[in-house]
């Protein structure tokens, strides 16, 4: 593959969170405070925060010799990238505790007016009630990423699925549709030679890009992805649509019980109802189901999925 992209190549799957953190490590940023060590992780790609005491720096802000702060969690373990500022905590469904870094605004840029959707009459696909909740949602498109090769391959991918005709709902279902139909996971699926996940981080002339940009471009450039991957370009894909959805990082329930590390999408109701998307579990299923495509993660309520997710970030960027 050519590229003059700056980019890493991956078999397995990390939480955007700890993508962001990452990238600052790979541009060569340290990371030391007075209070406290701050240091990367290699094994459990992860920052972590040690006191001076020796002990585990749990459930705080640590800031770093470049004056950025980094969250960590009740394992000491970071799960936010390099912040300017601490954000707020919030608190999930089931009770838990995550760092909110989201962005993005509901209501648009300043001045920018909202599109309404299409009027339908069609019913719910799966879910009562989302199909009039998206599109009840006043859109805010973005023009543009801030990667003009991105916003190619998205206008080509549109201009295959989407229909003026559409309401958001439809719109989002071919978006999710597209990303389970056409794109595969290297650990479930034979991809051929093009078997690594690719993340990109920039261009060579030393801009950086944000992870969810440079993933979801990584993802449509090769075609193969885990869930950081999937749920990146959801959420940018819902952002050509207006849709203000954002990637949520923390865990998923098992089949044989217990958590484990996963990235998702969730979008927030005019009523402050949590809807999830989950787009790689969905294509794990119709993978599993012989090619049936699977729904069973597009748009229900955190309640309707309660015990299945544990949040440790969301955010937008």
């Amino acid at each position: 593959m050519k590229t003059n992209k700056k980019m890493r190549m991956a078999r397995i799957g990390r939480k955007l969170a700890a993508v962001a953190a990452a990238m600052s490590l790979f541009m060569g940023m340290s990371a030391t405070a007075c209070a406290e060590t701050v240091s990367f992780d290699f094994g459990t790609f992860a920052w972590r925060c040690i006191e001076d005491d020796g002990s585990v720096g749990t459930n705080k802000w640590a800031q770093n010799s470049d004056g950025k702060w980094i969250y960590f969690d009740a394992n000491g373990i970071g799960i936010t990238g390099e912040l300017d500022s601490p954000v707020p905590l919030g608190l999930g469904p089931e009770g838990e505790t995550f760092v909110d870094e989201r962005v993005r605004s509901a209501t648009g840029a300043p001045g920018q007016q909202p599109v309404l959707s299409v009027p339908s009459a069609q019913k719910d696909i799966r879910y009562k009630g989302l199909r009039q909740m998206l599109d009840s949602i006043p859109l805010y498109p973005d023009a543009k990423t801030e990667i003009p090769e991105l916003d190619s391959m998205l206008d080509a991918v549109f201009a295959q699925i989407i229909t003026p005709d559409m309401d958001t709902h439809d719109k989002l279902k071919a978006c999710y549709d597209y990303l389970i139909m056409n794109m595969k996971d290297s650990r479930y699926e034979d991809t051929g030679e093009n078997d690594m996940m690719i993340v990109f981080w920039g261009d060579e002339d030393g801009t950086t890009w944000s992870p969810v940009y440079g993933e979801a471009y990584g993802l449509l450039q090769s075609r193969v992805g885990v869930c950081d991957t999937f749920s990146a370009t959801f959420a940018v894909m819902a952002w050509k649509l207006g849709v203000p959805m954002y990637v949520t990082g923390g865990y998923t329930s098992r089949s044989g019980g217990g958590y484990t590390p996963h990235t998702w999408c969730q979008l927030d109701g005019p009523d402050g109802t949590m809807y999830v998307f989950d787009p790689h579990i969905d294509y794990l299923l119709t993978l599993r189901g012989n090619g049936a495509m699977s729904n069973a993660r597009f748009g229900p309520t955190r309640a309707q999925v309660a015990g299945k997710y544990i949040m440790d970030v969301i955010f937008d960027k």
